[in-house]
């Protein structure tokens, strides 16, 4: 089995945890991913989250979030009367899947392989630079390197977001731009030699493929026609925060 140690935490929330989260997480309960947004859509953190049962919910952060999203979950903890306690555990990336949850630890599936959340030390298999690889040839970028504070529509259209489950922090600039255009950003892997240079100069996670021997890395990319995009770029709005 092949792990990496992940610099992220576990919070158990509880006492209602589905009223506390509803409103304020851009995403069902029951998806693997989710995130918590301002008023305008931008990230405060993306997380992954586990239902344990109807009184306890999982929610693994970047460790580097951990003290903005409670400064953010403050007020809605005082109002709500939830009960928000971070975890004594250590989180891995099981790169195969193949670990099997055995006593109080928990598995959350990823677009490949699964986290796994125990008190277990595990042993740390893989390189930093492979893990990094692994994460660029499936997408899976990281906040705090690949992006922060962004619109949460130009890092991922649809891991993160529920159009339908109700009204949430950040629903009506999400669903606007969801409903009436598109995000003007797109974050995506990309081969160093088909970028521009301003492209160049952006990359995050900057790792040989070996297979291709080219230089692969994520990068924010126009999403709109070239003349549309450099319209936008000049205007702002709300699917346009990104770059400038």
């Amino acid at each position: 089995m092949r792990f990496y140690k992940l610099q992220k935490v576990a919070l158990k929330i509880s006492n209602n945890p589905a009223k506390f989260l509803n409103g304020i997480t851009s995403n069902a309960l029951d998806r693997p991913r989710s995130a918590f947004v301002d008023f305008h859509g931008k990230i405060v953190a993306t997380f992954d989250q586990l239902s344990i049962d109807g009184e306890n919910h999982l929610i693994v952060v970047e460790e580097i979030v951990l003290d903005s999203l409670m400064k953010h979950l403050e007020r809605y903890i005082l109002l709500s009367k939830a009960i928000v306690e971070r975890q004594d555990c250590k989180v891995y990336f099981d790169l195969d899947g193949t670990y099997k949850k055995n006593g109080d630890a928990h598995v959350i599936p990823q677009r490949k392989g699964q986290l796994v959340l125990t008190r277990e030390n595990l042993e740390n298999t893989v390189a930093a630079e492979d893990f990094t690889l692994f994460r660029l040839q499936n997408n899976i970028p990281v906040q705090g390197i690949e992006y922060n504070n962004d619109f949460l529509l130009n890092v991922d259209e649809s891991e993160f977001v529920s159009f339908t489950k109700g009204c949430f922090l950040g629903q009506e600039f999400l669903s606007k731009v969801h409903n009436r255009s598109k995000p003007s950003w797109k974050l995506v892997a990309k081969f160093e030699d088909d970028c521009t240079a301003e492209e160049k100069q952006k990359m995050t996670s900057k790792t040989l493929d070996p297979q291709a021997q080219k230089i692969l890395g994520f990068v924010f990319v126009s999403n709109l026609p070239s003349k549309e995009g450099a319209e936008k770029s000049g205007a702002g709005g709300a699917g346009s925060e990104k770059k400038s």
